[in-house]
């Protein structure tokens, strides 16, 4: 089978092993198509992921340096055990399948958080049989939206609210439909890229602004709300300057919801001014844990139902941009770190 490689940082080849064997509870899936993440997994190709240089310990829950022994280091390969950051939207048919599976058949299309790769070996509970309303390309969007959808949890929208999203790649877009979904009376969208404003709009925001050209977009929201400001921005770029300007645009007592993932010190965060006068909340959405105050109705499964059922009810075409050939994958990636302008969602298919 065919398996990703980075030799370093930007440095990613293909290369054959033997195809892995299964167990009695496994499955075996040919890979269809598998959705390049255009967060995390860019700050995992360009080396800035902080588990190159620390680890999360799990008891205290804070990033501490790490020994040699606990840090990633070159070369991976997207089959060593434990590499979760190598591709984990995979669409395949299952091809073959332990004695002890019974829910999952051959010839199945599943989703799984398998990697970049031919093919992928996962036990039958952690794959998912896709309806057969929900086609394969569309089922690479099933771990973003997880992701956005556990947003919209973490982010209550009332009837008639004025929701702002920062940040149009593909969780912008689906969070810009799920606000509408939710009850807000008015979605406004940020990005800096056309094709994404552009995109928002036909995905049903109502305003959407580029702050390349836009002066000050929190006063132009000001405008479309009569001085009050938005009763939520969900901030979802990973970007230190967004995140200031989020807590700008947001109405006073209101809340920020932070999707991004921040990458080093925050030198571009000023909270002497908007966040400190107008009591502005900065809430964290991480889509391992749930909000406690409804984690005992909302927990993964019901949240992964309900993603199933969106993954038809949302639009997703205008989203998946370019379909590059797995042995391709050096170019793949290359496109989405070097002109983002023209890209939402890269896939590739194999």
């Amino acid at each position: 089978m065919k398996i990703a490689k980075y030799l370093s940082p930007k440095t990613l080849v293909i290369e054959e092993v033997e195809d892995p064997s299964i167990q009695s509870n496994e499955v075996k899936i040919k890979s269809i198509i598998s959705g390049i993440s255009h967060g995390t997994e860019m700050n995992v190709y360009r080396g800035v992921a902080p588990f190159f240089h620390k680890k999360l310990d799990r008891q205290t829950r804070l990033f501490i340096q790490s020994s040699q022994n606990d840090t990633w280091k070159y070369p991976v390969r997207s089959c060593d055990p434990g590499v979760w950051y190598m591709g984990y939207s995979n669409v395949g048919k299952v091809v073959e399948a332990g004695k002890e599976v019974n829910d999952i058949k051959l010839g199945d299309i599943v989703y799984s958080t398998g990697p970049h790769q031919s093919i992928v070996v996962k036990p039958a509970s952690d794959v998912i049989k896709l309806p057969d309303s929900v086609h394969p390309e569309q089922g690479i969007f099933l771990t973003n939206l997880m992701t956005a959808y556990n947003g919209i949890l973490d982010s209550p929208i009332k009837l008639g609210d004025t929701v702002v999203v920062s940040g149009l790649g593909v969780l912008g877009q689906t969070i810009v439909q799920m606000a509408k979904m939710s009850g807000a009376f008015q979605v406004i969208g940020i990005d800096m890229f056309d094709l994404r404003l552009q995109t928002a709009l036909e995905n049903g925001a109502d305003y959407v602004f580029n702050p390349m050209t836009c002066k000050d977009i929190a006063y132009e929201v000001r405008k479309l709300t009569k001085n009050k400001g938005a009763d939520l921005v969900i901030e979802v770029t990973g970007n230190q300057k967004a995140l200031n300007e989020a807590i700008r645009i947001a109405a006073p007592d209101t809340t920020v919801t932070a999707l991004g993932w921040y990458q080093g010190a925050s030198t571009n965060l000023d909270l002497s001014e908007e966040f400190h006068h107008n009591r502005v909340n900065i809430r964290s959405s991480q889509t391992g844990a749930m909000d406690p105050a409804i984690s005992h109705m909302w927990n993964r499964d019901r949240r992964l139902e309900s993603c199933l059922e969106l993954l038809s009810r949302l639009r997703l075409d205008n989203l998946l941009t370019h379909k590059v050939s797995y042995d391709n994958i050096s170019h793949a990636f290359q496109m989405v770190d070097e002109n983002p302008k023209a890209v939402i969602q890269v896939a590739l298919t194999y």
